[in-house]
């Protein structure tokens, strides 16, 4: 019997053993050992503009290649550099060979040719024209969000004296589409009930345009006192950067001042598109659409045509001939004469030119007619009837 109760003591504390170190595994579980995470891939910046790329398509060697014997021109200064071209005030204008960088906020795609405008997400913006060999290339790249180089573009001058100036591309060298921006993206307010508001911004400020949020903010201002009854106001703006002498910089937005009659005359012009002219195509609005066609080359007169001309004023020398062959270049058969105008006068040969005299003599004779036509188309009726 002891060897039994022994051999049920021994297979009794095995099993409260094994039960003890469950309990321990349950209370004390192992540690979890974090997995080993990948490194953030990093974001992806063009050094000269300081866009940042989603995808590149254009590598950064490239573009230090393309652009290395060219001036960059930031998008913000490109209208005060171009404006030096036609100013009578520089007596050396600047070079040609510049190039800048933009992101596309607009896009109107057509069959031949693409306007687009670029920002630099910092309020300034430019309208390009894309055509040629240029939007053959770079058809299925161009679109909303594309960073794009423009180097040595042509300028195209506007219609009116208050728009801005454009730039034309349209050869390959011209330009290129450097990636995918990582920050543009469309604003989520809505204009109406299923229309989004089609206005692109920089997701580092927000999800809403400028617009709109200057709107959210004057909601919330009306409905505060301290902000309802002041002069005060919320603009909603890229600040203007100065640098201070001791080398800081100051930060200001200031709100432009409008003239009255330039707003008049703004309002006039207002339903008028802002077009600039393409060579080959005509006058180009900024969406694209075609304002004035390009006129139909005048068809030359053939052979035939002219012998028929010449044959139907031969012997014919009054003024409406004359100038029939001044146009379609016949060459008068009559022959030259040394006598003057006045000696044809009297032989009666060519256009003969009335005096001084004679011309007054005719007018008054028409002033005559013309009373004369006047009494008998208004005939007086007699105060008295013979009888």
């Amino acid at each position: 019997m002891s060897d039994l109760e022994d051999l049920d003591l021994s297979e009794l504390r095995e099993e409260i053993g094994k039960e003890e170190m469950g309990v321990i595994e349950t209370i004390a579980p192992k540690a979890i050992v974090p997995k080993a995470t990948a490194p953030k891939k990093p974001i992806d910046i063009d050094s000269r503009s300081g866009l940042r790329l989603r995808r590149r398509l254009f590598s950064a060697k490239q573009c230090d290649t393309g652009l290395q014997n060219v001036e960059f021109v930031p998008l913000n200064k490109v209208p005060a550099h171009t404006a030096l071209y036609n100013s009578i005030h520089v007596g050396i204008k600047p070079t040609k060979d510049w190039a800048t960088i933009g992101v596309i906020d607009k896009c109107y795609p057509h069959s031949d040719l693409c306007v687009t405008r670029i920002t630099d997400m910092r309020g300034a913006y430019m309208n390009v024209y894309i055509t040629g060999k240029a939007y053959l290339k770079y058809e299925q790249e161009l679109g909303m969000g594309s960073v794009i180089a423009i180097k040595r573009p042509f300028l195209l001058k506007p219609t009116e004296a208050n728009h801005s100036i454009a730039l034309h591309v349209d050869h390959i060298q011209q330009g290129w589409v450097i990636g995918q921006s990582l920050d543009l993206i469309q604003c989520v307010s809505y204009t109406s009930k299923d229309t989004q508001c089609s206005e692109w911004t920089d997701i580092r400020s927000g999800d809403y345009c400028d617009t709109h949020l200057a709107r959210v903010c004057n909601y919330s201002k009306n409905g505060r006192m301290e902000l309802a009854s002041g002069d005060s106001g919320f603009d909603i703006r890229w600040a203007t950067q100065t640098k201070q002498i001791d080398g800081s910089y100051l930060y200001e937005s200031k709100r432009e001042t409008v003239d009255p009659l330039a707003k008049l005359m703004s309002n006039t012009r207002s339903k008028l598109k802002e077009a600039y002219y393409i060579k080959g195509k005509g006058l180009v609005a900024i969406d694209g659409s075609l304002i004035r066609k390009k006129l139909a080359q005048r068809k030359e007169t053939t052979e035939a045509e002219k012998d028929e001309i010449q044959k139907f004023l031969k012997g014919r020398r009054d003024p409406g001939a004359e100038m029939i062959r001044k146009i379609k270049g016949i060459k008068d058969e009559r022959p030259r004469t040394v006598l003057s105008k006045e000696a044809l006068d009297k032989m009666g040969i060519g256009t003969r030119q009335l005096t001084t005299e004679e011309e007054e003599s005719k007018k008054r004779s028409i002033e005559a007619l013309n009373r004369a036509n006047h009494d008998n188309k208004n005939p007086k009726k007699p105060r008295y009837v013979i009888l």
